[in-house]
């Protein structure tokens, strides 16, 4: 569960810290939407076997390593391109589609208790990790899609 007080802190954190330079509002805001989802993209390889486990059981197993690590890839990705201007209201329309298509699978995870990344807890952490993940959209619409 400390991962999420970290996300808030990687998003808010560029927010604030990057006025005293001058760095436009919706940049500041693009900027910790980047950080949010590099931390999370990088978490894909450095710790993809025990995120494998989120993926639910009706996938073979052949099949989660390579879906963690595409995910990974598109976190990643979203992360750089969201503060290329030009890009970032597209960028911004897919990662909040993508967190909403991932939403399900962090349902599954708590559900069954997958001992990573807070879904041990059980479906309390939903009561975090829900509202989180309607931040993050939240936030990547007001910078991204709405002002790039």
């Amino acid at each position: 569960m400390r991962n999420i007080g970290l996300i808030l802190v990687l998003l808010i954190a560029p927010f604030f810290g990057l006025v005293p330079f001058g760095v436009p509002e919706s940049m500041r805001g693009r900027i910790g939407i980047g950080c949010v989802f590099l931390f999370t993209g990088l978490g894909h390889f450095l710790r993809a076997r025990p995120m494998s486990a989120m993926v639910p059981p009706r996938i073979p197993e052949r099949w989660r390593l390579p879906i963690i690590y595409f995910s990974g890839v598109i976190e990643i990705a979203g992360a750089l391109v969201v503060w290329v201007p030009a890009w970032s209201r597209t960028v911004g329309v897919l990662l909040c589609v993508f967190l909403v298509l991932v939403l399900p699978v962090n349902i599954d995870s708590a559900i069954r208790r997958v001992p990573f990344g807070g879904h041990a807890a059980g479906p309390v952490y939903l009561l975090a990790r829900i509202p989180l993940q309607a931040v993050l959209i939240a936030w990547i619409y007001w910078f991204a899609v709405r002002s790039p």
